[in-house]
């Protein structure tokens, strides 16, 4: 499917005219119809002629609706409110112009880019800059333009202005238009400076959500860095520029929305691109320490049979067994020449195969993000923009027109050389994204000359495997029940397939010598000790039997661990006669899994954003729903019946989402962290809200599981109440044809604005139930931006303020008898977790892994009295510093917390 596209004009004869050039252009790919005349075709415009070509062309993906003036838009209107609402909702109007903007819009809809972008392309035709690239090669420069100008009820066309046009090379040189002969002069570059403070700087992925977010918006931009500037649309040009942490890089934009561009770009880089502590990927999914945690296996002097390889630590662990020699298909890069006439049937199979090819990516990244996890399946969307990027694709059509070679060829020349310059870039991190490079760009060339691609889940027995290298797309399809390690001759810690491979939990080593894969068979034994950097060949007796003990020592320490976290959680814990509950927060059917294994008794946060934030489309009702139910189902397993609270989607500005566009338009905020966001988006959009919600209902009537909703960042009693009563209309609707529906959902609300917490009372008369998200909570209440390195001295969980406006939030649940969680960062820190539970708190959800932590470090308190617990709890509220808090929990937590 793709955005459909509608032309209204006065005239029927210009909008059929204009409908069949692009479809010339397009070749039939887009969805195009015409809406113009009157009845009879007299001039005019026709509510019945714009309704019929809306729904001729309607798509889940949207329809754009160009139009001319006057009266056409007071049709189009009315033939809108004809439309069912849920059509309504995804037919957006244009005011660009209407030749150039509909071939700009039937062209990006052609590739398959949702209706945000498609109206993005169409109405940034309506530049004075823009207009010139349309200008004939003959036409001399000083001809005059017509100005551009914004479609207006009422409104009468311009009349032709003076404007010189600029020969290129003066257009190149200029910042800003002259006022000529009455014409406004444009907005000047405006410029930005920002450090980054994110750990890896701008590599693949912080790189991936940069590009988009710049690209969102109808602006020239640009970053420099050491004097090196590089288009921000350009992932691989931002590659390059090599930034690192610590690196203050310029931003200069132009354009009608240069401004709302540097401020969402700088908003971005200031939350150092999300990758805060709560999305930072889990442990296992780290490089491996420097120090070997065990000493290697040392064979007798007289033994010597056997061969010992040495490589880099990838991820860590042991593996025994027989090798599986693993050949990636040989990749035909062999130049083919074509002739002249075949060069635009070339560069269209060319863009054919990439659109072909980001389709599978999206599917992979999909199949990843819910098996392993949404920080994994970036790597796919980094991907997929390397595929897309202008400076790759532009190279590789140049080629064919100029070197006359097939798309095949161009497309693996322009590849290799993006890919040899990250290699050539001092830092590790981006330069191992070659490999990224050159594995994306092999499936387009494979799909080109029809070679299939090689599937390293075709292995069918337990096996090391054993490779030059592996691409991230290989590795992410891995089994690992079946591949018990792996070995590279390529490659390193910092790869993407070591990133894969650590989350799989598979123990890998990179960097042998070539001459392993030479000596290597398939079924020779091999002996893997991941955790020093070392490949046993046919190793001898003692080397094997002391690395399967090792082997079985790791698996039953994690198995004990888990084990012990399992049953402790079958036991209730109980504080000042109170249970207390231990949930987990999740993002993922990998992470529904985790929580179970380590012995969630519930899930107290699911996080609904990892569907919204996945794609530049917005998921379907039936989408949501199945992912959903895979999630519910994951976190049950064999019984797990523990409620799962689903938070509705918590997007805003501050956590750009393409996918919204379509819905929200392009973020232009001042200060989007007080802006539109939460609970305010549903609300003013609720057809988003009222999807979601039937989505979660007929999921869990799929599986059975307690459904608990809660809406997020909820500031007055009358946004509750306008929320539940969305509800209570689309339960009534569901129940009623789906009678499996939950009779009864509770429903709560996040408790993260300082205007909840004094409310607290009214709101728990309104509410089921309270979760406090103390990230939130805290920078709200210290009025502290917590990824402002500047203020990060007061965004502290151990601040006073934060901790008795918590405890007032937990007096009026108790009051009302409405339980009170908290699923912020502060829920899994095993040193604050007992003063949230002397505070009142009833339950904690954290990172499934931090559970046994935690529950140790509360114990202690289930052997003492109410009174002892209302005793510290009053100390706790006397405590006017964070030291005097610090000081508190080493003298009456000292060994919970350690």
């Amino acid at each position: 499917m793709s955005v459909g596209i509608v032309v209204v004009s006065h005239s029927a004869q210009l909008a059929r005219g204009v409908v069949e050039l692009a479809e010339q252009m397009t070749q039939n790919k887009t969805p195009l119809a015409a809406a113009g005349g009157a009845e009879q075709d007299i001039l005019g415009t026709s509510v019945e002629k714009i309704l019929n070509a809306i729904q001729q062309v309607d798509s889940p993906d949207g329809v754009l609706v160009l139009l001319d003036l006057g009266s056409a838009i007071l049709s189009t209107e009315m033939a809108l409110e004809i439309l069912e609402p849920e059509q309504q909702a995804h037919v957006r109007l244009s005011h660009a112009p209407l030749v150039e903007g509909t071939l700009n819009a039937a062209l990006e809809a052609s590739l398959g880019h949702s209706l945000a972008q498609v109206q993005q392309a169409a109405e940034l035709t309506t530049s004075d800059e823009r207009l010139r690239q349309f200008k004939p090669i003959s036409q001399p420069v000083g001809t005059t333009l017509m100005e551009p100008w914004t479609i207006d009820r009422g409104s009468e066309p311009p009349t032709p202005v003076g404007t010189t046009l600029m020969a290129p090379e003066e257009t190149r040189s200029v910042k800003a238009s002259k006022d000529v002969r009455g014409v406004k002069e444009e907005q000047p570059e405006q410029e930005v400076q920002l450090t980054l403070i994110n750990p890896a700087g701008l590599h693949a992925r912080p790189a991936s959500l940069f590009v988009q977010t710049a690209a969102r918006f109808q602006a020239r931009v640009q970053v420099s860095l050491h004097g090196q500037a590089a288009n921000a649309t350009s992932i691989m040009n931002v590659l390059g520029l090599n930034a690192r942490q610590s690196d203050t890089i310029t931003l200069s934009a132009s354009g009608p929305e240069a401004e709302a561009a540097l401020t969402a770009l700088s908003e971005l880089v200031r939350a150092a691109f999300h990758e805060t502590s709560e999305a930072t990927p889990a442990a296992s999914t780290a490089p491996p320490p420097a120090t070997p945690p065990h000493p290697p296996a040392t064979p007798p002097a007289q033994e010597t049979s056997g061969t010992l390889w040495r490589g880099v630590v990838v991820s860590p662990g042991i593996a025994v067994g027989a090798a599986y020699l693993y050949h990636s298909s040989n990749l035909d890069i062999q130049h083919r020449s074509i002739d002249e006439q075949q060069v635009p049937d070339e560069q269209q199979r060319l863009r054919t195969s990439v659109e072909q090819t980001i389709r599978t990516l999206a599917n992979l990244s999909k199949r990843v993000r819910e098996s392993i996890g949404q920080d994994e399946a970036g790597i796919f969307e980094a991907q997929a923009l390397m595929l897309q990027d202008p400076t790759l694709l532009d190279t590789a059509l140049d080629l064919i027109a100029e070197q006359r070679i097939d798309a095949a060829s161009a497309l693996s020349k322009a590849g290799e050389q993006q890919a040899k310059l990250l290699e050539e870039l001092d830092n590790e991190l981006l330069a191992a994204r070659a490999t990224d490079v050159r594995d994306v760009v092999s499936r387009a060339v494979r799909a080109l000359r029809g070679q299939e691609q090689a599937d390293p889940a075709a292995l069918r027995q337990p096996a090391i495997l054993i490779a030059r290298d592996l691409a991230p797309s290989d590795t992410a399809q891995l089994r690992p029940e079946l591949v018990l390690g792996i070995c590279t001759s390529q490659g390193g810690p910092t790869a993407h397939t070591a990133i894969l491979a650590r989350s799989l939990g598979i123990p890998a080593i990179a960097g042998l010598d070539e001459t392993a894969l030479a000596r290597i068979r398939s079924g020779d034994e091999l002996a893997l000790d991941a955790d020093n950097g070392l490949l046993y060949h046919q190793p001898a007796e003692t080397i094997r039997q002391q690395l399967l003990r090792r082997l079985v020592e790791q698996q039953q320490r994690r198995a004990a661990r888990q084990s012990s976290s399992f049953q402790a959680s079958r036991r209730p814990l109980v504080i000042a006669s109170q249970p207390v509950h231990l949930f987990a927060n999740i993002a993922s059917t990998a992470d529904a899994r985790a929580a179970r294994q380590w012995g969630a008794t519930g899930i107290g946060l699911l996080r609904t954003e990892f569907l919204f934030a996945a794609g530049t489309t917005l998921p379907g009702e039936k989408e949501q729903r199945r992912s959903y139910a895979s999630v519910f189902r994951a976190f049950q397993g064999d019984g797990q019946s523990g409620p799962i609270v689903v938070r509705t989607l918590d997007a805003g500005a501050d956590k750009p989402m393409p996918a919204l566009e379509a819905v929200l338009g392009s973020a232009k905020e001042t200060n989007p962290a007080l802006g539109l966001r939460g609970i305010r988006i549903h609300l003013q959009h609720q057809q988003l809200l009222e999807q979601q919600l039937r989505a979660l209902l007929l999921a869990a009537a799929d599986t059975g599981i307690q459904l608990h909703i809660m809406f997020p960042m909820i500031s007055t009693v009358e946004e509750l109440r306008d929320a539940r009563a969305i509800f209570e209309r689309v339960h009534a609707r569901a129940h009623e044809q789906v009678p499996a529906v939950p009779d009864h959902v509770p429903l709560g609300i996040m408790m993260e604005v300082p205007a909840a917490a004094f409310m607290a009372t009214e709101l728990a008369a309104e509410a089921d139930f309270f979760s406090i998200g103390t990230n939130d909570f805290s920078q709200y209440t210290l009025a502290c931006d917590r990824t402002n390195t500047a203020v990060s001295y007061l965004y502290h969980p151990m601040q006073p303020a934060v901790l008795r406006a918590i405890h007032a939030i937990t007096q009026a649940g108790c009051a009302a008898g409405k339980p009170v969680a908290v699923c912020g960062e502060m829920a899994g820190d095993p040193r604050i977790a007992p003063i949230l539970i002397c505070l009142g708190v009833n339950e904690l959800s954290m990172a499934p892994t931090t559970l046994p932590e935690v529950r140790a470090a509360l114990e202690p308190l289930a052997s003492k009295s109410e009174q002892e617990v209302a005793t510290l709890a009053d100390a706790i509220l006397r405590l006017r510093t964070v030291n005097e808090v610090e000081q508190f929990i080493n003298h009456n937590f000292s060994q919970q917390s350690h």
